[in-house]
This record gives C-alpha cells, structure tokens and sequence, in this order.
C-alpha cells in the first residue's frame, strides 16, 4: 500500500492509495526538442492489475473530458513546487540546464519558466487530452507476473468515453 497521500495528491494516487491496488503510482515526463514521452509508472500485486489499469486509464481518459480549474491550479502548485524541490544541489541543477539546452536552446530562468506554467488553464488540458490521449494508441510495458494485466485493445478502448 502506498505509505501515505494526501487530500493534495493526485485522484489516481488516493484511489491507489485507498483501495491498496499499488505499491508505488508516479506519473512521468520527457520532453525532447522534436516530441516527448509521458505516462504512469507503477506497481502493484498480481491479483491488482487490472483494478490499477482501469483506474490509471480512467483518470488518462477522463483527461478529455472532465477537468476543473482546481485540478489544474492544484496540478500546477504541485509541479512549481516538485521543481523547486529537485534543483537543490549542484548535480541537478547541471542536469536541468543540460536537459533544458537540449531542448530548447537555451536556459529558461524560473521566472519565465513558472509563468509558462501559469498560462495552463482547464480547456488547455482538455485540448492537449483531447489531441494525444482521446481515442490514441497506447504504448504498455509490464514485467513479472502479468497474467492478470488486461491485454492492449482493453487499454486501446478505454482512451475514450463513450456518452450518451
């Protein structure tokens, strides 16, 4: 189970958290200068699998369509914060400027970089959702004991919601 979450943590690490369905939930990022890499890292028991794959996909799908503005400035306090928190010695700092020139070009100062940040509202993530997650392929990496883990045109279905 994980140790401990808060009213702040996201919904997928409280549901996890909750219903003892993982280990570990942690979200990931990439950006490349030409294109990015993002999903769900986690682990879970054997006999959890498919509960955490449908809860980690229903929160990716719902993406698309239900965000609020508390989501996102909750989301973007979090993030501000995680990077503030990463840049605290000399061996981080070098590698965020290194991954920053080869992605942009140049450093990005805080500053400009939290007003980037800032300018992130509710229908921005929906737009974004809407054109890589909605009714998008999926990559899936699993290792040990998988019997239990869905197949992929299960994950494949459910990067949409069907609404009548």
């Amino acid at each position: 189970m994980l140790p401990c979450f808060t009213v702040y943590s996201s919904e997928l690490v409280q549901k996890a958290a909750i219903n003892d369905i993982a280990a570990s939930v942690m979200s990931f990022n990439m950006n490349y200068k030409d294109t990015g890499l993002f999903g769900v890292y986690a682990v879970a028991k054997a006999n959890c699998l498919d509960d955490l794959a449908f809860a980690i996909m229903h929160e990716m799908s719902k993406l698309s369509y239900r965000v609020t503005e508390e989501d996102v400035i909750r989301a973007r306090n979090q993030l501000k914060s995680s990077i503030q928190l990463h840049l605290d010695g000399s061996t981080a700092v070098v590698e965020d400027i290194g991954r920053q020139l080869l992605t942009y070009g140049r450093r990005i100062p805080t500053p400009e970089l939290f007003a980037r940040i800032d300018v992130v509202d509710a229908s921005t993530v929906k737009r974004v959702a809407n054109r890589f997650i909605f009714d998008q392929d999926v990559a899936i990496v699993a290792m040990g004991p998988i019997q239990g883990l869905p197949d992929y045109n299960w994950f494949r279905r459910r990067t949409y919601m069907l609404r009548y």
